[in-house]
């Protein structure tokens, strides 16, 4: 039985993570549940409590601390593991998984600190945005994912979440093809409908109604593109429509109170509803009881809350991105996210279009098959028991 150290340092309980967050732990959930795989999580105090309910499902939790044998590697540590290998295991590690036991490393959330010479080591890569929009990190944040690249090199297996995450590591980042497997992130569990009932009672505690809005699901990312949506809003007739709402919900305060003034300053006032981070049964209801989805990403990994929408037969209006592209496969409404005339032009024949909407629902539910919740964990369970790829 493998024991499998998880490295979930970077997890944060207020949703900072976005997405990959839920997707981490509703697949760790799954493999605790394997009988023949033994998850030890690595996590930070503060992020404890996000994992109790994989410590109920047989995971043990591992806190980390400044003392005792289980720290997470600081600067120097780090530098010292990405010498050479056989130079690397030469010198004491009084961090190393190995006194855990650890048969195989897991990092599922877009880093990669705990990587030991010799250990096997499976590492999750979601984008390398970095590589074509700079502009949106500070330099530490640079940094940090160049790093993160050169440690995905070190592993041997990378997870990529789409084709075209796996064409960027192996185009800009040296990582052979033969070491990255492409597996979805789009479950396992998947976003089922919750009764109408509780629908109701939840978006009605957001003051809203079943099919008043539209929504974007997103963290205050600059590449998740709000400002444009924003402009676009503004400038289409469904600004003048006092039925249509926009609501929005997401993490990073400092960057949402930026696109509140902006929101202030076009003058669309309660058009547009800033509810911040969401429990995902609210986010749940607010996706489900939306007339449609936007999503006017300037880049994306994979596009989770398109898969979801359609698991769930809303419309979906989102940006031409290739990766988008691969992911809707013509069952979503295509727009430059870069065109504010385009975006608008979107909004407003998705918002009064019904037979489109319907066709794009029925597509939805189609494209959502596509990709199946049950295979994740198996994908990932084969990874992790096999995480040197053959010939190496």
């Amino acid at each position: 039985m493998p024991n499998i150290a998880v490295d979930l340092s970077q997890l944060s309980p207020d949703g900072r993570n976005g997405g990959a967050a839920r997707f981490v732990l509703d697949l760790l959930g799954a493999l605790a549940k394997d009988p023949g795989l033994r998850l030890h999580l690595l996590v930070r105090d503060r992020s404890e409590g996000a994992v109790e309910g994989l410590r109920a499902s047989g995971a043990s939790v591992v806190v980390l601390g400044l003392a005792g044998p289980t720290r997470e590697p600081r600067r120097l540590r780090r530098t010292l593991r990405r010498l050479p290998g056989f130079v690397a295991r030469l010198l004491p590690d009084a961090c190393s998984l190995r006194r855990l036991g650890t048969d195989v490393l897991f990092s599922p959330l877009q880093s990669a600190a705990f990587h030991e010479p010799g250990l096997p080591h499976v590492a999750v890569a979601y984008d390398a945005q970095e590589l074509h929009h700079s502009g949106f990190f500070s330099p530490a944040e640079l940094g940090r994912r160049a790093a993160f690249r050169a440690d995905l090199g070190r592993c041997d297996r990378v997870v990529a979440i789409s084709e075209a995450t796996r064409d960027d590591l192996v185009a800009h980042a040296g990582i052979r093809p033969d070491r990255v497997s492409v597996i979805h992130p789009a479950g396992p569990s998947g976003r089922r409908p919750i009764p109408a009932d509780e629908q109701e009672t939840r978006l009605g505690a957001l003051g809203l109604r079943a099919g008043d809005y539209a929504l974007y699901p997103a963290n205050f990312w600059p590449h998740k593109n709000h400002e444009r949506l924003l402009r676009a809003m503004a400038a289409s007739p469904v600004a003048r429509d006092p039925s249509f709402h926009l609501v929005l919900c997401g993490a990073l305060d400092d960057r949402r109170r930026d696109v509140e003034a902006l929101s202030a300053s076009l003058d669309l006032g309660p058009r547009v509803l800033f509810l911040g981070y969401q429990p995902d049964d609210d986010l749940t209801a607010l996706l489900q009881g939306a007339r449609f989805l936007v999503f006017p990403s300037l880049f994306e990994g994979f596009g989770i809350p398109v898969v979801e929408a359609f698991r769930l037969g809303v419309p979906v209006a989102c940006s031409d991105l290739p990766v988008l592209r691969e992911v809707a496969d013509g069952a979503a409404a295509l727009f430059d996210p870069w065109d504010e005339t385009a975006l608008s032009r979107a909004l407003e024949s998705l918002w009064r279009d019904a037979p489109l909407r319907a066709r794009l629902g029925a597509a939805g539910l189609e494209a959502a098959n596509r990709y199946p919740a049950s295979e994740v964990p198996r994908l990932y369970e084969a990874v992790l028991r096999a995480p040197v790829p053959p010939g190496r």
